[in-house]
C-alpha cells in the first residue's frame, strides 16, 4: 500500500470532515496519521475518497488506525 503524500492537492480531496466517524478536529488522516481523539466508528468514507483510489489504499478508518503505509489495518 502506498503512502499518501501530504500535499495541498491531496488534502483538498479529503472527505474526513464529512465522515460519520469524524472526531471533530484534524483530518487527512490517511496522510497525517491517526487522530489524538477517541474515534467512535459509525461509518467510514475512506473508500469513497479520490486519494483512496489514486494511491491504491486498502481498509479504512485511518483516523483510528494511522496513516496509510504505516501499518494501518
Amino acid at each position: 500500500m502506498a503512502k499518501v503524500p501530504d500535499t495541498p492537492e491531496n488534502m483538498s480531496r479529503c472527505l474526513c470532515a464529512g465522515c460519520p466517524s469524524f472526531p471533530g478536529s484534524g483530518g487527512f488522516f490517511c496522510a497525517k496519521g491517526k487522530s489524538d481523539s477517541e474515534i467512535r466508528k459509525r461509518g467510514c468514507l475512506c473508500t469513497d475518497c479520490a486519494n483512496f483510489r489514486e494511491f491504491s489504499l486498502v481498509d479504512g478508518y485511518y483516523c483510528a488506525a494511522g496513516a496509510a503505509g504505516e501499518g494501518a489495518q
